[in-house]
């Protein structure tokens, strides 16, 4: 996976480029889930930075103050060079063997520009990375161009590529036709590509994969699609009350889990909304006890949902709630139980390098790596030479590799592409 999702900047540039009003808790949090979901983390970073400089104004954290992550105890090493062009913005995926990297940017928009006149047209060109041979290889290019806008996910040995259709990059937000995309398959083995294999009408950008089954929603509906047999099926629509609002799936042993935030109540922050979420059975669906948090960005960790976000949120002068409400967490769906992320895994001690990559039990977010199996939190250093921006990181099992992106030199200008690649072992 989905989310999402990395533009970065110190934390004094990236104050002022937010407009969002001191103390707003739900337009933070709204802002900061939006952007998430495109995997631009480095706005993400920049919104809790906001929380953290506002925490003394505005009541924001909670609790004493912590020891922080300790000191990084793994190493960055660099890679061979990829076989492929500078980029940033490419597509990731893990498939078990390699890590896949296809498409991205050549000449990226820069975050905080309101009108790109840059080149941004997307390539199709990719390459696979084995950590156990340390070698790349190109890969068959995509059948069509692959953006940020586009999702990757492995299942089954292969990999799964919902193409979002003609972007329109212009802007800073690139927009793209709801009813144009493609759905097509990438066979490792045979380093091919299949035809546009079509599906479901409607079909969000928001995928996760368990197995070789690959989960998205629909419409209503929460639609699979099995990689084997090339069938997609289309589950029960969800009837249970109060309806869910800004919905994601996550596909997980006990069955997919549908998320998203009570439709009843005001979405505009003025009211604490927290997660809710339904699991399926396999004959209908039911609730799960309500969440303690705020953020609707989940992974599966291998025995239990995560969300990594380390921000909590009081909701300030302006609309103050009864304690701090965490955006992050972990959600048990065969118990329904739900448990706060670990208290170093904070915010306030985030870098403003942009990675983002959650894979297993490992999480790369905000330049700490958290192991959601044992609660550890270190700090994750840049490797010196590293781009500062839009690299893509994926787990790899147990090590994180990085590749490309661009070295910034302000908010608004990039410095230079980059196609070099880094492997991290905590």
């Amino acid at each position: 996976m989905d989310l999402e999702q990395q533009l970065r900047e110190s934390y004094a540039d990236r104050l002022g480029s937010l407009d969002v009003p001191a103390g707003d808790a739900g337009t933070a949090r709204r802002t900061g889930a939006r952007l998430r979901s495109r995997r631009r983390l480095a706005v993400g970073v920049a919104v809790l930075s906001v929380v953290a400089v506002a925490a003394a104004g505005h009541g924001l954290w909670r609790g004493r103050d912590t020891i922080g992550p300790s000191h990084a105890v793994g190493q960055w090493r660099e890679l061979p060079p990829a076989p492929l062009s500078p980029r940033a913005r490419a597509a990731g995926v893990w498939t078990g063997h390699e890590v896949i990297v296809v498409g991205g940017e050549a000449n990226p928009c820069p975050p905080n520009t309101d009108f790109c006149a840059y080149d941004t047209r997307e390539l199709r060109t990719g390459a696979a990375y084995d950590p156990a041979t340390n070698a790349w290889h190109r890969i068959a290019k995509a059948p069509v161009p692959v953006g940020s806008g586009d999702r990757l996910v492995a299942a089954g040995e292969k990999v799964v590529l919902r193409h979002a259709g003609e972007h329109t990059c212009a802007t800073t937000r690139c927009a793209s036709p709801g009813d144009t995309w493609g759905w097509y398959v990438y066979d490792p083995a045979t380093d091919h590509w299949s035809d546009d294999l079509g599906g479901p009408p409607r079909l969000r950008d928001t995928l996760s994969a368990l197995g070789a089954d690959v989960y998205g929603i629909a419409g209503r509906h929460v639609v699979s699609y099995d990689v084997g047999s090339g069938l997609w099926s289309r589950l029960p629509v969800d009837r249970i009350q109060p309806r869910l609002l800004h919905r994601q799936v996550t596909a997980t042993p006990d069955g997919p889990v549908l998320s998203g935030y009570d439709a009843t109540q005001p979405d505009d922050g003025s009211v604490p909304s927290v997660v809710l979420a339904d699991v399926f059975d396999g004959t209908r669906w039911h609730r799960l006890p309500a969440t303690g948090q705020l953020g609707n960005t989940w992974f599966w960790t291998g025995s239990r949902m995560v969300s990594p976000d380390p921000a909590q949120v009081t909701g300030g002068a302006v609309n103050p709630y009864p304690h701090a409400y965490p955006e992050g967490g972990f959600l048990d769906p065969a118990s329904g139980r739900w448990s706060p992320l670990a208290r170093d895994f904070s915010a306030r001690w985030a870098s403003g390098w942009g990675i983002y990559a959650v894979g297993g039990p490992w999480a790369a977010t905000y330049g700490q790596l958290y192991d959601t199996r044992t609660g550890r939190v270190t700090r994750l250093p840049q490797p010196a030479g590293a781009p500062d921006q839009e690299s893509t990181t994926v787990w790899a099992g147990d090590v994180l590799v990085a590749f490309g992106g661009v070295y910034a030199a302000t908010g608004i200008s990039y410095d230079s592409v980059s196609n070099r690649a880094w492997l991290y072992s905590p």
